[in-house]
C-alpha cells in the first residue's frame, strides 16, 4: 500500500528509496495524515509549478477552513494583508516582482562577484585543515546571511540588527506557531525609522533597499515596500545554505566528482545543477488547487494541498537517467530547485554565484573531504537542509 511520511528519521536521513517506491506505486497520491496531494512524476510537478491558473502559492485564494483560517489570521498581523511575492500572481506579482528583479538579474550579479569573493575567502580561512568541522555552523549558514547584507544594501555596522528586525516582520507575520502581533508591530515600527533613515542618506540603486526606494511611493505602497524587504532579506538566504552543506555531503561520498571537478575547474559551473538535483535544499513545493481539476487520474478538488516533491521530480528515471549517480559532466539544467513559473526563485542567479564561488573556492584548497558523521537533518518537510555537516577537509 503507498504511504508517505516525511517526518520518519529514515525519511529525513535519505527520502530517495521512499519516493521511488511511491512513484512506482502511486504517482499522484492522497496523503491522510498530511492532508494533501503529493506528486513524485517530473511532469506533474512541472505542471503544479507551471499551471498557474489550476494551481496557487497562496492557500487563500482557494476556499475551504484552510483558506478561512489563513485570511483570519492575516487580517489581525502587521503587514499580514500587505502582497508579498509568495502571495501574490498574475499582473499584481509582476507589479511588484519588476521592482526588485533588475537587482537579481545576472548582469547585476557579477557586480556582486567581487563582494562574494571576499566573503569566500574569509569563510574558507575559518576551516582548519585536517581538523573536524561542523560545515553548517563553520561556513554554509553564515556566508549566503553575509552576502545577503551586501545585495540588500544594509550598513555593515547595522546589518545583523536590521536583518533580526526584517526576519522578525516575515515570520511573525506568516508562521501562525510565532505569530505576535504584538512583536511584528514593534519590528515595524523599528525598521520603518531605520529604512527610512537610511534612504534618506541615499542608497546604491543596484541594492534592494536602493530599488524600493528609487520606485517611490508610485509604484509601491510603504508597507509593500517594508513587506518586500522583509521577504526577500529573509527567505533566499536559507536554501543556499542548504545547497552549500549538500554539495559538500554529495563530494565527501563522491570523490570521484571532487577529483574530476579539481582537474577541470570548468565543469563546475553546469555541475552546479547537478548538485541541485542530486539533493536539493528545496525539497517540496506546496501549491494549492485553484479550481477543481485531475492529475494522474484522480479527482483535485479546489482548495486541496497540493505538494509538488522537488526532490522526487528531480530523480525521476523519465526525465533524468541514472538518476541516482552524481554525474558532475550531466546537463541538469532543467531541475527544479528553483521552482519554475511565475514563482521561480528570485535571488536564482545569486545563488548560483555564492555556490560557484564557494565550492569553487573549496574545490580548489582541499582534495579530500571526509564526512566524519552521517548529517543531521531537521524536521521540515519543505526544505532539506542539514541542521549539521561535521566534515574534515584535508589539503
Amino acid at each position: 500500500m503507498a504511504f508517505f511520511d516525511p517526518t520518519r528519521p529514515g525519511y529525513l536521513a535519505n527520502p530517495y528509496p521512499a519516493l521511488e517506491a511511491l512513484r512506482r506505486q502511486e504517482p499522484v497520491h492522497w496523503s491522510a495524515n498530511l492532508h494533501a496531494w503529493v506528486l513524485t512524476r517530473y511532469d506533474d510537478c512541472a505542471q503544479a509549478l507551471h499551471d498557474s491558473a489550476r494551481f496557487t502559492s497562496d492557500p487563500a485564494k482557494t476556499t475551504g477552513p484552510r483558506a478561512d483560517a489563513i485570511l483570519a489570521y492575516r487580517h489581525n498581523m502587521p503587514l499580514g494583508e500587505t502582497g508579498t511575492l509568495g502571495t501574490t500572481s498574475g499582473d499584481e506579482h509582476r507589479r511588484i516582482r519588476q521592482v526588485v528583479n533588475p537587482v537579481f538579474s545576472p548582469a547585476a550579479v557579477r557586480d556582486f562577484i567581487p563582494v562574494i569573493g571576499e566573503e569566500v575567502r574569509a569563510a574558507v580561512a575559518g576551516i582548519s585543515p585536517g581538523e573536524p568541522c561542523e560545515f553548517m555552523e563553520t561556513f554554509a549558514n553564515d556566508l549566503p546571511r553575509r552576502v545577503m547584507h551586501h545585495v540588500m544594501g544594509l550598513p555593515p555596522g547595522r546589518a545583523d540588527e536590521l536583518q533580526q528586525l526584517l526576519a522578525t516582520i516575515e515570520v511573525t507575520r506568516s508562521n501562525p506557531r510565532s505569530g505576535s502581533p504584538a512583536l511584528s508591530a514593534a519590528a515595524i515600527a523599528q525598521a520603518t525609522i531605520a529604512l527610512e533613515t537610511l534612504a534618506a542618506g541615499g542608497l546604491p540603486g543596484n541594492t534592494v533597499l536602493g530599488a524600493l526606494a528609487l520606485a517611490g511611493d508610485a509604484a509601491l505602497s510603504n508597507d509593500e515596500s517594508l513587506s518586500i524587504a522583509a521577504h526577500v532579506a529573509t527567505v533566499g538566504t536559507d536554501p543556499t545554505s542548504g545547497a552549500l552543506g549538500n554539495a559538500v555531503v554529495a563530494l565527501a561520498a563522491n570523490p570521484g566528482a571532487l577529483e574530476s571537478l579539481r582537474a577541470n575547474p570548468a565543469l563546475l559551473r553546469a555541475a552546479l545543477h547537478e548538485f541541485l538535483r542530486y539533493d536539493s535544499p528545496t525539497h517540496i513545493a506546496p501549491r494549492f488547487a485553484s479550481l477543481d481539476t485531475e492529475m494522474g487520474g484522480r479527482r483535485i478538488r479546489r482548495g486541496d494541498a497540493v505538494l509538488a516533491v522537488v526532490g522526487a521530480a528531480n530523480r525521476d528515471p523519465a526525465a533524468f537517467e541514472n538518476p541516482d549517480d552524481l554525474d558532475v559532466t550531466r546537463d541538469a539544467r532543467k531541475q527544479f530547485a528553483f521552482g519554475q513559473g511565475e514563482h521561480v526563485c528570485l535571488g536564482m542567479h545569486l545563488a548560483l554565484a555564492v555556490m560557484e564561488a564557494a565550492l569553487g573556492a573549496i574545490i580548489a584548497e582541499f582534495r579530500r573531504i571526509e564526512l566524519l558523521r552521517p548529517p543531521a537533518y531537521g524536521g521540515s518537510i519543505e526544505l532539506r537542509i542539514p541542521d549539521q555537516v561535521f566534515v574534515r577537509f584535508e589539503r
